[in-house]
């Protein structure tokens, strides 16, 4: 049976084969729409292979080809605009607006070119990110009644004549950190709320809540948040046992999580709080207090975190960071440039920048009244010197560190010696941009890296993904400043009509809203 059949199967295979090829070779018949484009030169009928190989040449040409007008587009409401670069939002070289200037020829093949091609579509005109973060509470509007103003000059003895402009700043300096620290009626507020929330977690929480943050080490100003931590017990962990459990073990985070969600529960059914939530992603409890508008935050830990009592020795060795961080911070808020929840930079990262600063120039400012110049050389360090897209930075002991540094053992920007732990922590920082760089996640690949000094695995930057933005901010302000020191005229501060500030055109921040919060915090009623 299988000797009758197998002739059979060959001759239908031949003939079948013989249908195919008639097919391909009928101009009549178009089984491919790349033949309905293809030309007569690309079809031979004596060899099917040939063929094949023209059309498929044929095929990948019209893939990869790039045609460009050869003259602008007239239409003036459709303007033309040049590609942005995936990576990082470059204009495009071969851009349409240069159509005089011909197509070279490409030899070796392009990655971009081996795409496919994109529907042409209209591009919108979009306002940058940050124009639309500063219709926030530190905007300066003047249609809207939002001048630029300078409060902070009512802290400034008028008696006292400064003989420059750097003097001056310095003053001013110091006169906005007076200015933004709470006020004497505002620490009771603050104490009757912490109490009012112990009395309402009393039987939820074993143990009260400990205030850290800001408020616990001295850096907090009137519209700072409250942020409180539930201690909980870990039987598990103990001084005496040279290998404990991990306090982030899944045991420990559902016990956590459990207490939390009581928490939750106790502040909503409280009228005195409202605009409770709890975050899926993050273990802890946001509350806004009613009466005075203060936003809590309550997380749970073992106890007060190390990083107070790292700050509380930075303060101690460098007094001027607090000053100096009260004003940076305002020129970030203006800008809509601060906080996790613009994509930005931390108030507790942008502290350690400050104090990696000042460590790293140690000696350097040691004459009076140089919070000016200390201030000029931070923007100017953070905005155009350092690359803080690529280059991380250490706290502990100060640098930064990129993979040159680290390939050379630590020994880069930094002559400090590195411990092996702080290296293996830069090296780990480093691999999870690298491996998000490959994996063409720029905005991960590019954000903010701050090495934690109480944990060197742990990237306290994490959270500024616009890492370019928050570094154009400071070099504008420091452009700004740098104007108003020169444009200061002396003879206008010996008038009493007029109060010259130096630190406005920099800060170009509006406090009304401050004010507001402020006199709701020191004046508002408990319920």
């Amino acid at each position: 049976m299988r000797a009758l059949r197998s002739p059979v199967s060959l001759s239908s295979w031949a003939s079948s084969a013989f249908r195919r090829r008639v097919a391909l070779t009928d101009p009549c018949r178009k089984f491919h729409g790349s033949l309905s484009r293809a030309s007569n030169s690309d079809v031979f009928p004596d060899d099917l292979q040939k063929t094949l190989d023209a059309h498929r040449s044929t095929n990948r040409a019209s893939i990869i080809r790039r045609v460009f007008p050869k003259t602008p587009r007239k239409d003036a409401s459709h303007p033309v605009v040049p590609v942005e670069d995936n990576a990082g939002g470059k204009t495009n070289e071969h851009s349409v607006e240069e159509p005089s200037q011909p197509a070279e020829p490409v030899n070796a093949p392009n990655v971009e070119e081996n795409r496919s091609p994109r529907k042409p579509t209209r591009k919108r005109l979009q306002q940058p990110r940050t124009s639309l973060l500063q219709l926030g509470p530190w905007s300066v509007d003047e249609v809207e009644g939002r001048p630029e103003q300078s409060p902070w000059l009512d802290h400034m003895d008028p008696e006292i004549k400064r003989a420059d402009a750097v003097s001056h700043l310095d003053a001013e300096i110091r006169a906005l950190e007076r200015y933004m620290l709470p006020t004497p009626r505002e620490h009771p507020k603050v104490n009757q709320l912490v109490a009012g929330v112990t009395n309402h977690l009393a039987g939820v929480v074993p143990h009260p809540p400990l205030v850290i943050g800001s408020r616990r080490t001295g850096f907090a100003s009137s519209h700072s948040n409250l942020d409180l931590i539930l201690p909980v017990d870990d039987v598990e962990r103990s001084v005496d046992r040279a290998q404990d459990p991990r306090p982030s073990r899944p045991r420990m985070r559902d016990i956590r999580l459990d207490f939390l969600n009581k928490v939750a529960n106790t502040l909503e059914q409280s009228p005195m709080f409202n605009r409770v939530h709890m975050p899926k992603r993050i273990p802890l409890v946001t509350a806004v207090h009613s009466p005075t508008d203060l936003q809590l935050q309550l997380s749970c830990g073992e106890g007060l975190p190390s990083s107070v009592e790292y700050i509380s020795s930075y303060v101690s060795e460098y007094p001027a960071v607090r000053p100096l961080y009260m004003a940076t911070r305002v020129i970030l808020e203006a800008q809509g440039m601060l906080g996790a929840h613009t994509s930005s930079v931390r108030s507790s990262a942008l502290l350690m920048l400050l104090v990696t600063f000042l460590k790293m120039n140690h000696g350097r400012f040691n004459r009076p009244e140089t919070l000016g110049e200390q201030l000029l050389a931070i923007l100017h360090t953070y905005g155009s010197t350092v690359d803080l897209k690529s280059t991380g930075v250490s706290v502990d002991p100060p640098g930064f560190f990129n993979s040159d540094s680290l390939e050379q053992g630590g020994g880069g920007v930094c002559d400090s010696e590195v411990p092996s732990a702080q290296l293996r922590g830069q090296q780990s920082l480093l691999n999870l941009k690298h491996t998000a760089a490959k994996r063409r996640n720029f905005p991960t690949a590019r954000r903010l890296c701050i090495q934690d000094p109480s944990n060197y695995m742990v990237d306290l930057g994490r959270s500024c993904t616009r890492t370019a933005e928050l570094q154009n901010t400071f070099a504008d302000a420091y452009c700004r400043l740098q104007d108003s020191l020169d444009s200061w005229d002396p003879s206008a501060h010996s008038s009493t009509a007029t109060r010259p500030s130096v630190l406005s055109h920099a800060l170009k921040a509006n406090f009304d809203d401050f004010e507001a919060r402020r006199i709701r915090l020191a004046f508002g009623s408990d319920q």
